[in-house]
């Protein structure tokens, strides 16, 4: 049986991507998006 590698590839795209926007984008970005992250995977958890 052969394997699809279709979820390795587009991994590999993603983490490329947030690699080349870590470059470009501001660190205040990336705290934003961690703060928002963290209030939406609260939120979703007391709601499970």
């Amino acid at each position: 049986m052969r394997r699809n590698g279709r979820g390795c590839g587009r991994l590999a795209v993603a983490a490329g991507t947030v690699i080349f926007m870590a470059l470009i984008l501001p660190s205040w970005f990336w705290w934003m998006i961690c703060a928002g992250l963290l209030v939406c995977g609260g939120i979703w958890m007391t709601r499970c």
